[in-house]
């Protein structure tokens, strides 16, 4: 019976040798390797998150680019170009004709940005006008509802009204 139990114990401890040297060799390294294909899962996954976020921001930013290029072209052509400049004071000069006043441009500047500087162009008037209260009215509605769309980007920044007295009548007739 001792030589029974000593095969019982032999093999028994055979097999635990066996099953150690199993869950040691192949089990531990199986497990490990899972755990590295885990975690490299849930990076890509993290990775291919981000890459899609990317994507719908880079749609949403194409949809928007396009509509706001949309626009960009419907603002461009509402301002005046530099070469209508002539044109745009040829009408100022109509306009006045029409609401039965004088017209005079007293100072003309532009501003133009280098091309490295940032900025628009811009064109100075400082025009007087003579006539009526109500004409100057006229003037300054005509401009506002002109249907040409730069026109009516215009923007008064000071606007003196005064009554002139008999020699500034006489010194405006003198000049007409």
């Amino acid at each position: 019976m001792l030589l029974l139990q000593k095969k019982l114990f032999g093999s028994l401890g055979i097999s635990l040798l066996i099953l150690i040297l199993f869950i040691y060799l192949i089990a531990f390294p199986l497990i490990d390797k899972i755990k590295a294909n885990s975690q490299e899962y849930l990076d890509n996954q993290s990775i291919l998150t981000v890459l899609h976020q990317k994507e719908t921001l880079f749609k949403e930013l194409e949809k928007t680019y396009q509509e706001r290029e949309d626009d960009l072209l419907m603002i461009e052509d509402a301002f005046l170009k530099t070469k209508e400049a002539v044109g745009f004071i040829s009408t100022l000069e109509n306009i006045a004709k029409e609401t039965g006043n004088v017209f005079e441009i007293k100072t003309v500047n532009s501003f133009t940005p280098l091309p490295d500087e940032e900025g628009d162009s811009f064109l100075v008037l400082r025009i007087s006008l003579w006539g009526g209260f109500s004409n100057l009215l006229s003037f300054i509605a005509s401009l506002e509802d002109s249907p040409y769309p730069p026109y009516r980007l215009i923007e008064v920044d000071s606007l003196n009204i005064k009554r002139l007295g008999k020699i500034d009548l006489a010194n405006l007739s003198y000049n007409l």
